[in-house]
């Protein structure tokens, strides 16, 4: 197989890559939960569970994207991408007529399903975009990666320095009448903000290199063609045949436990500013949303430079990362004063190289060819973990503290701080998988970047 180049042709790939960034900006709408789930609570009269799995509503949206995997093979970019400026348009929309009370008395299923509509966007803009740009830059992979997921994490901060700015501007009427009691925000203003497009024409990378299976297994038959070996790791895997490899459960494992435990303080970050006694709950997303950035864009950057210079494996960082992670929790569950933003600025930064790291990892074992579909499927790990961590069990514990108390709103450290030490553990056996799975894949980086840079693992054609 010759090896891999960056791609040429009437557009450099860096002018895609840069529109890319601004596509990942204007996607990383689902970050933004935290900054109207308050607002929903107290327009729907909502209690902590129903808001926890309005949050896990936002994470199986932004990451079921088994179908914008398999859409990446068939439609150029900008056909994928207009779907999700569709599914945003819809979803945002009808949050926004039950949050301005413009149509009342919508029912919970439907805003759970407009949430998973609405945040299903991401994963069509980020498919789109991750993946033809990790085919125009084979040799840059973790770069790449820690670029573009960088930019869709520190897209929340985007938002809510706009939103900031729009609580000073004039307010219309619409707004003034949502403006109850204590708070100077509209719980309306963040959905009156359509999240901005770039039009990126990255080029068409429709695939047509799918055989028949019927005619190929006749073809076998017929002895016209050698029957195909199982594929080893480093080389062209299809969906199958990586779902049945032990490294790529592993890989999920230890990915699932890192980003459910993380965006489980995400979805509940205002509760957990309000029961630690923070008044302006939008300094912690916006600082959990910079470091967040950083751990994205410094994840991918830094295990690059070692992947290349020392041939260790990606996940070494994951494992550094889940380790950190261990004391942030601990530090939340302590409830110390001056300890909130340290674990919050912590949590981020590692929360964010969970991401930089899972995306080239699979693609360095298990191929690009088919990289849309398997990278997708590792993503079902933050809605699985958002469903049981946050959903099914810091939903449940917050409100059964609250009922102590006598409200609906939980004040003290006692609100979380089971939940904590319980996400301290998951991390603490994520660290466990993470070390097994460096252990594994060492040899796949030795053979991959032997000579100090990347080349392709030689594969058996059908």
């Amino acid at each position: 197989m010759p090896p891999q180049v960056l791609k040429a042709g009437s557009r450099p790939p860096w002018v895609g890559l840069a529109a890319a960034v601004w596509v990942q900006i204007a996607a990383g709408n689902t970050y933004n939960f935290p900054l109207y789930s308050s607002a929903l609570k107290s327009v729907m009269g909502y209690n902590q569970q129903q808001v926890t799995f309005l949050g896990v509503a936002n994470d199986i949206g932004e990451n079921i994207g088994i179908l914008p995997g398999i859409a990446c093979n068939k439609f150029p970019p900008w056909a994928v991408m207009s779907v999700g400026a569709v599914a945003c348009f819809l979803g945002y929309g009808v949050l926004w007529l039950a949050v301005s009370q413009t149509v009342q008395g919508l029912p919970y299923w439907l805003l759970w399903i407009a949430l998973c509509v609405a945040t299903n966007s991401s994963a069509w803009y980020g498919t789109a975009v991750l993946v033809t740009n990790m085919r125009n830059f084979p040799l840059s992979r973790g770069t790449v990666a820690g670029l573009l997921k960088g930019y869709i994490g520190i897209s929340a901060a985007v938002y809510t320095a706009i939103y900031n700015f729009k609580k000073f501007g004039p307010r219309g009427a619409s707004s003034d009448k949502l403006a109850e009691g204590d708070s100077d925000s509209t719980p309306a203003d963040p959905l009156l903000l359509t999240p901005s497009s770039s039009e990126a024409n990255l080029g068409n990378f429709h695939e047509s290199e799918y055989t028949s299976d019927v005619e190929y297994l006749l073809a076998v038959g017929e002895g016209a063609v050698k029957k195909k070996r199982r594929p080893r790791r480093g080389e062209e895997f299809k969906f199958h045949e990586a779902f049945i490899k032990a490294d790529f459960w592993l890989l999920w494992f230890v990915y699932f436990l890192g980003v459910g435990s993380g965006v489980t303080v995400l979805n509940n970050l205002a509760q957990i500013g309000i029961a630690l006694g923070v008044s302006d709950t939008t300094i912690l997303l916006s600082l959990f949303s910079f470091c967040n950035f950083l751990g994205r864009l410094g994840g991918g950057a830094v295990s690059e430079h070692f992947v290349r210079s020392n041939m260790i494996p990606r996940t070494i960082w994951m494992t550094l990362a889940q380790t950190i992670m261990v004391v942030a929790f601990l530090l939340y569950a302590s409830g110390l004063n001056g300890t909130l933003y340290a674990a919050t600025a912590l949590l981020g930064v590692c929360y964010g190289v969970q991401f930089s790291i899972m995306i080239p990892t699979a693609s360095e074992l298990f191929g690009l060819k088919h990289f849309g579909i398997i990278f997708n499927f590792m993503g079902l790990g933050n809605p699985i973990g958002a469903l049981l961590f946050s959903g099914l069990m810091a939903g449940k514990l917050y409100d059964a503290e609250a009922a102590k108390q006598g409200s609906s709103t939980c004040v003290g450290t006692d609100c979380f701080k089971v939940t904590f030490l319980i996400l301290a553990g998951m991390c603490g056996l994520g660290t466990l998988l993470s070390i097994i799975l460096s252990v594994r894949i060492r040899p796949v980086y030795q053979m991959l970047y032997a000579g100090g840079s990347f080349r392709i693992a030689q594969t058996s054609g059908h």
